[in-house]
C-alpha cells in the first residue's frame, strides 16, 4: 500500500476513534469533564495535528498497528513534560521507539467489522416516497403518515434546525413523526417513543432520519438516512439530557418558561387565559449543550453513511415483505403434526392480516411461489367459512405423501432388545432366512 492510501486509512481511523471519544464524552456529568479538561484538550491536539500535520512513512505505518491510534499518541501527549509546540517530536519519537505493540490493542486483532448495510438516500422528493415506503410497511392508520408531512412542510418555511430535522418510523399500524433533536431530552414524546420501539416491541420497523432541504415552496425534499431501531434507541438513551421546562410562545411574541410537569392539558386553560393563544412550544433540557453535541456525533455518524439509490431500496424493502411472510407461512405449515382444519383433512396457515392490505395480484402470486418452494407440497389458497382473510391449504395425504413411516414402538423395542442381545429381529431373521 502507497504512502497517500495508508495515510488516508489512517485518518479515517483516527476520525472514527474520536467521534467515538466524544460520544463517551456525553456520559459524562459536569464535573467529570471538568476533572478530564486537560486530557480532553489533549486528546483534541492531538487529533488536529493527525488532520492537518503531515506524518513520515514511519510514523504512519507504526500508529497504523493499533485499533486506536488517537488514544496511543494522547497518553504519549498527556505524559509528555517538554514546553509549548512539542506534538510533532512525541509523535516521532513514539514512532521510532515502537514500545506500545504489547501495551495497547492492535488492528490486527480487531474483529471484522461487518457493514450494517444501512445507507443514506440524497435530495428525495418526500411527497413522493414516503408514500410508497409506506406501502411497503404500514397496513392501518395510514392516514398518519398526511400528518407527519403536515410537520415537515411547518418545519421547511422555518430556518431554526429544531423543527427541521426528523424521524420518521414506519409500522404495521401507523406512521410516527419523530422531533430529532426532542429524542435528545430524556422524558419528551419522542425520546420516549423511540424507547418504546426498543424495549416494548418486538416489531421491525422501517426508521429514517429525514433532513429537509430548502423552503419546501417547491415541493417538500430532504436527505433521508436509514435507521437501525435498537441502535438509535441505545444512543439517544446514553446521550440525551433529562427533561426540564417548557417554553412557550404566544400570538404577541412574549416567551414564558414553565417546569415541564407543569405544563400540561389541565394548565394549558390557564396559560391562554393570562398571555392568550399559544403560538409555539418548545422542549428544555436540563444541558442544551449534552443535547447539541449528540446532535453533532449523530450528523457526524450518518454523514460517513454510503449513498443509495431510493428507487432500488423500495424495491429491496417490497421483495424483502414478500420472502418474509413466505418464510414465516412455509414454517407454520411445516410444524404442523396434524390436521388443523375443523373437518380434521387439511393443514392450514393463516396469511397476515398486515400482509394483505398491501397485497397485489402479482404479489399473492410471488408469495404462492415462494412457500410452495419451500414447502415442496401441493397447496391451494382459499378463505374459511365464517372468517375473514386468506389461508394456505394442504391436504394430509400430500403431507404424508412420499415421507417415510415412522416404526412404532413396538418395533423400536424389539431393535432396541436384538441389538443388546445380539439377535437378529424378525425382519432381519426372514431375510437371513431367505438367504439361505
Amino acid at each position: 500500500m502507497d504512502l497517500e492510501k495508508s495515510h488516508q486509512q489512517l485518518l479515517d481511523r483516527v476520525t472514527e476513534n474520536y467521534a467515538d471519544y466524544r460520544a463517551g464524552l456525553l456520559l459524562k456529568d459536569r464535573q467529570e469533564l471538568i476533572d478530564g479538561a486537560d486530557r480532553i484538550a489533549k486528546t483534541a491536539e492531538v487529533f488536529e495535528y493527525f488532520t492537518k500535520k503531515p506524518l513520515t512513512e514511519t510514523e504512519v505505518a507504526y500508529f497504523l498497528n493499533f485499533q486506536n491510534p488517537l488514544e496511543v499518541a494522547a497518553d504519549h501527549w498527556e505524559s509528555c513534560e517538554f514546553e509549548l509546540d512539542a506534538l510533532g517530536a512525541v509523535i516521532a519519537d513514539t514512532a521510532n521507539k515502537a514500545d506500545d505493540l504489547t501495551l495497547y490493542p492492535l488492528a490486527a486483532d480487531a474483529p471484522e467489522h461487518k457493514p450494517d448495510g444501512l445507507q443514506k438516500f440524497m435530495d428525495v422528493d418526500l411527497e413522493a416516497i414516503l408514500p410508497q415506503i409506506r406501502a411497503q410497511k404500514t397496513a392501518f392508520y395510514r392516514n398518519d403518515l398526511n400528518y407527519a408531512l403536515d410537520t415537515m412542510r411547518e418545519g421547511a418555511a422555518t430556518e431554526d434546525p429544531a423543527k427541521r430535522n426528523f424521524v420518521v418510523i414506519f409500522r404495521q399500524s401507523g406512521v410516527d413523526c419523530l422531533n430529532e433533536r426532542d429524542m435528545f431530552i430524556a422524558g419528551t414524546r419522542s425520546y420516549n417513543t423511540c424507547q418504546y420501539y426498543h424495549r416494548h416491541t418486538r416489531e421491525q420497523v422501517l426508521a429514517y432520519s429525514v433532513e429537509l432541504l430548502g423552503d419546501g415552496k417547491k415541493g417538500l425534499r430532504a436527505n433521508l438516512y436509514q435507521q437501525d431501531q435498537h441502535q438509535m434507541a441505545k444512543f439517544t438513551e446514553r446521550a440525551a439530557s433529562p427533561y426540564t421546562d417548557v417554553t412557550v410562545t404566544f400570538f404577541g411574541g412574549r416567551e414564558v418558561r414553565i417546569p415541564e410537569k407543569e405544563y400540561n392539558y389541565e394548565t394549558i386553560p390557564g396559560l391562554k387565559y393570562h398571555y392568550g393563544d399559544i403560538a409555539d412550544t418548545r422542549n428544555e433540557a436540563d444541558d442544551e449543550s449534552v443535547v447539541q453535541g449528540a446532535l453533532r456525533r449523530e450528523h457526524e455518524r450518518r454523514e460517513r453513511m454510503p449513498k443509495g439509490h431510493i428507487s432500488v431500496h423500495v424495491q429491496e424493502l417490497e421483495k424483502f415483505r414478500i420472502q418474509t411472510e413466505a418464510d414465516r407461512l412455509a414454517a407454520a405449515l411445516q410444524s404442523l403434526t396434524e390436521p388443523n382444519t375443523p373437518d380434521q383433512t387439511h393443514f392450514m396457515a393463516e396469511v397476515s392480516p398486515y400482509f394483505l392490505p398491501l397485497v397485489s395480484q402479482n404479489d399473492m402470486h410471488q408469495l404462492f411461489e415462494k412457500v410452495r418452494a419451500q414447502v415442496k407440497q401441493p397447496m391451494y389458497i382459499a378463505q374459511v367459512d365464517g372468517k375473514h382473510g386468506q389461508y394456505f391449504f394442504m391436504r394430509r395425504e400430500e403431507r404424508t405423501q412420499g415421507q417415510p413411516s415412522k416404526p412404532s414402538i413396538k418395533e423400536q423395542l424389539a431393535a432396541s432388545a436384538a441389538t443388546q442381545t445380539g439377535k437378529p429381529t424378525g425382519h432381519q431373521h426372514q431375510k437371513n432366512t431367505e438367504a439361505r
